[in-house]
């Protein structure tokens, strides 16, 4: 038989993958989502626009009764998240779903989060047991609802996701924005081209997630390849596959690299030998889902 699951931002890039993965399952998936249109098509599936920072929300989950609470939602504009305001809106409007759920029943909260928790400042790969020291009011805000969580929730799942990319991302993050500019022909400058990443492809993100899910693994878990790249490679993979390498421009960074890595031990023990897709396969796929995307606007 299988399970009530409630969805916090269905429409988004892990939302609605995650949603669609557990109703191929056949679970039961009530979404709420924001502005983003919902395309999934499935009875088990029911979802409401609603703005989860409302504070008259009525999510009527004692009518729902959902046993596990995936939230995936958050303020994730790029260029604002990092240190907006409403961060600390989203910490308080997270407890007080979070609570509900409780009251209602609600056994087991899932929570995306991402390496933006951690210092930054070291150069060996981040465990869950490293240093938490966030730069942005973004990571202080989900720190702070970690905390709570911790105190609150006795079965928890807190992923940690590294750099994730893939497919139709909005643009403004970092490789979207890369292949958006050179399939219009336009230059992108590279201002960083030294600082070191681990980038994790949204469909690896999505199947480690439900298989976490799954397992009702409890805790913090990172979610990284454990590989590192570092962003002037990424770009000149991205440039050579759309065949516009001349479009590269790169700044001379003015100060040392970051190295921002997961140790993706635990991650491993986990899930046992995750076969990660090839990072070119899945910009060729991103490539042309964004190929896609540009011809439905």
């Amino acid at each position: 038989m299988g399970r009530r699951i409630l969805v916090l931002g269905c429409s988004g890039e892990i939302g609605s993958r995650i949603s669609e993965r557990f109703l191929a399952s056949g679970h039961e998936v009530y979404g709420i989502r924001g502005s983003r249109i919902c395309r999934i098509q499935n009875t088990n599936h029911k979802c409401l626009q609603m703005d989860l920072l409302d504070p008259d929300l009525d999510l009527d989950l004692s009518g729902i009764k959902p046993s596990i609470l995936i939230h995936s939602a958050w303020i994730t504009k790029p260029g604002v998240f990092w240190n907006s305001p409403q961060n600390f809106e989203w910490v308080k409007a997270s407890k007080s779903i979070v609570s509900e759920f409780k009251s209602v029943g609600g056994k087991y909260v899932v929570v995306t989060s991402s390496c933006a928790e951690y210092s930054w400042q070291g150069n060996t790969p981040l465990s869950e047991l490293s240093l938490t020291d966030p730069s942005s009011e973004y990571g202080r805000a989900k720190l702070e609802f970690l905390n709570w969580l911790q105190l609150n929730i006795t079965s928890y799942l807190w992923v940690r996701i590294f750099f994730q990319f893939g497919l139709q991302e909005v643009y403004g993050r970092l490789i979207p924005s890369m292949i958006d500019e050179m399939l219009a022909g336009n230059q992108y400058l590279i201002r960083s081209g030294h600082d070191v990443r681990d980038f994790v492809y949204i469909k690896d993100v999505v199947k480690v997630l439900e298989n976490l899910v799954l397992k009702q693994i409890n805790g913090i878990v990172n979610i990284g390849t454990g590989e590192s790249m570092t962003v002037e490679k990424v770009g000149r993979i991205i440039a050579k596959a759309i065949g516009r390498e001349d479009l590269l421009q790169f700044k001379i960074p003015s100060q040392t690299e970051s190295i921002v890595v997961s140790d993706s031990e635990k991650l491993l023990s986990l899930v046992g030998n995750f076969n990660w897709t090839n990072f070119e396969q899945a910009i060729m796929e991103t490539i042309n889902s964004r190929l896609e995307l540009s011809k439905r606007k």
